[in-house]
């Protein structure tokens, strides 16, 4: 493994040492922690031993290390994570949506992870207004409340489905917070019926986004009282700029949600490069490549020093329990009993792993065997032995299966 090499060329104890001024203790904990489990994912290192009961035959196993930067473990993550999450989408059309922030405000967003999270709940209130016709609403002469059960038309829709994903890198590892968001081209009015949503409007989505952000970067809690006033300072100077806060609706509708899904979390749990952009490692230098979207996707090769290389992707692994994925309407847990049972039969697509694990499902795809099953008796095998990574002690335990 190219990336597990490189990691392996460094000291990382003087590595994270020069970082750890920009992370608190916990955040700094999380991020050794990260580093260690992916060192240690290897089969000769974390392993489970499957025995079979009647002949005794044994099958070894890797055990997933769950670290965020794992090639391997990151795409079954993103894998199981775009199965799943595919099957609980209705089939009807959805629309994807790319919110960005601009450069002078990005590295707030550094500072204060928890403004990401800001962002999300700001999309989602951006969608309200446009599917409760919040704007008509607000220009009725005769003003109806809020709680009112004549505040909803019939043409209202109450419930739609939005699901939103963080990423922090650009395709060149720097720093460049961004969510990517599906969401539903319609939803369920207040008598539970299913209407199409036929258009957004663009200008009052623009005007939102840029007005949410600003006052989220305004309102972030910096521990550095000179990133605080650089916050405000910025911030109320693009209030009175003609900056434009891009984001970008999908020409199409997607009506190939798989598809969609898979696009949007393929970063989820993973380095944010993937192995096969590193051309050379050699003399201390990394050199890699990328697309430049802005130049038709032309081929970009940059070479940075092993601890540049290394710092550009350890600053974005997470905060531990940070959510990347968001789920609001119809597609959060909160759903209205009867909308519920409504979207059981508006679902058709299955997840392959709904069944089998990720790893019986590759198998069998490959090989055509169920690796969990003796080859020569045919029964299922059962756990003896294993070897794992434990973040509590930092240390890999072992642990044995009697029957």
């Amino acid at each position: 493994m190219q990336l597990k090499h490189i990691f392996s060329n460094i000291n990382i104890s003087n590595l994270l040492q020069k970082i750890k001024k920009y992370f608190n203790d916990e955040y700094f904990d999380n991020i050794s922690e990260t580093i260690q489990k992916f060192q240690a994912c290897s089969l000769e290192k974390c392993f489970a031993i499957y025995e079979c009961p009647i002949c005794k035959a044994t099958h070894k196993f890797k055990v997933t290390c769950k670290s965020r930067l794992c090639p391997s473990c990151g795409k079954k993550y993103s894998a199981i994570w775009a199965e799943k999450t595919a099957s609980s989408l209705i089939d009807v059309k959805h629309r994807a949506v790319l919110f960005t922030i601009p450069k002078e405000l990005r590295e707030f967003f550094f500072y204060d992870r928890n403004l990401l999270t800001k962002l999300t709940y700001a999309i989602n209130d951006i969608f309200q207004y446009q599917f409760h016709n919040t704007k008509r609403k607000n220009e009725r002469v005769h003003k109806i409340g809020k709680y009112s059960k004549k505040y909803f038309t019939n043409s209202d829709i109450l419930h739609y489905g939005l699901i939103t994903v963080i990423h922090t890198f650009g395709r060149d590892l720097k720093w460049n917070p961004h969510i990517h968001a599906i969401v539903t081209l319609g939803g369920f009015n207040k008598n539970h019926k299913y209407l199409e949503k036929k258009y957004f409007h663009i200008n009052s989505i623009v005007g939102q986004w840029k007005k949410l952000v600003i006052d989220i970067v305004k309102n972030g809690n910096y521990e550095n009282e000179k990133i605080k006033k650089k916050a405000y300072r910025i911030a109320s100077q693009l209030y009175h700029k003609n900056t434009r806060f891009f984001f970008d609706v999908a020409k199409n509708d997607l009506n190939n949600n798989i598809k969609a899904i898979k696009y949007i979390g393929r970063y989820l749990s993973r380095a944010p490069i993937a192995e096969y952009k590193i051309i050379d490692y050699s003399d201390g230098n990394v050199t890699f490549y990328y697309e430049d979207l802005a130049n038709n996707k032309e081929k970009v090769e940059l070479t940075l020093d092993i601890e540049t290389f290394l710092s550009k992707l350890i600053i974005h692994i997470p905060p531990k329990h940070f959510k990347m994925i968001k789920r609001f309407g119809i597609y959060s847990r909160n759903v209205n009993k009867e909308i519920k049972n409504i979207m059981e039969t508006m679902r058709k697509y299955v997840s392959k792993y709904s069944k089998s694990t990720f790893y019986q499902v590759e198998t069998w795809d490959t090989f055509q065997v169920n690796p969990f099953y003796c080859f020569k008796c045919h029964v299922k095998m059962r756990i003896k032995e294993i070897t794992y990574f434990s973040s509590r002690t930092g240390s890999i335990r072992y642990k044995e299966y009697s029957y």
